[in-house]
């Protein structure tokens, strides 16, 4: 950072010789804040609260959602990292504990809402980038550019649930 500030201020000066030459430079750094102390191994990921009080809470109570769906749902939202699960049907099943064909059925659902898409590729899901995400801001930007461009007619990431439901209040 100190590199690049010195090559920009070089630059400057070069560019504008009348004038004062700088004196004096201060930098001041703030303390770095403590990392969020998490259960488990897998790090964490930022969940969109509106999603989980406004839509989820309410879908799993109006029984839009089945058991299966939820627990589909949160554990791709667990296990993604930047938008992405690589997780075939069977290995998910495993983990959650249910049959497989309960696991494609979830699935279905879930795209359905646009919570997460399928990609052709086999065993490869998106969880929507505006519900759940794992990484920084400028990634998920990244990620939701790039899919923005893909113009789907689901209107995934941003058409999001049941129409009753998908409207923030």
């Amino acid at each position: 950072m100190l590199d690049r500030f010195g090559e920009q201020l070089a630059m400057e000066i070069a560019t504008k010789p009348t004038g004062p030459a700088v004196e004096e430079v201060t930098v001041r750094f703030r303390p770095r804040r403590a990392a969020h102390d998490m259960a488990g191994s897998m790090g964490y990921s930022l969940t969109s609260n509106w999603f989980l009080a406004k839509v989820l809470a309410r879908c799993i109570v109006a029984h839009r959602l089945s058991p299966v769906e939820v627990a589909v749902l949160l554990h791709m939202m667990g296990s993604q990292n930047r938008g992405q699960i690589a997780q075939t049907q069977v290995e998910m099943a495993n983990e959650i504990g249910v049959a497989r064909s309960s696991v494609n059925s979830a699935i279905s659902r879930l795209c359905e809402l646009n919570y997460i898409r399928r990609h052709k590729k086999r065993g490869l899901y998106d969880v929507n980038p505006r519900l759940c995400f794992r990484g920084n801001g400028d990634e998920q930007n990244g990620v939701l550019v790039s899919v923005r461009a893909e113009k789907l007619a689901s209107e995934f990431p941003d058409t999001i649930g049941p129409d009753d439901f998908a409207c923030e209040r």
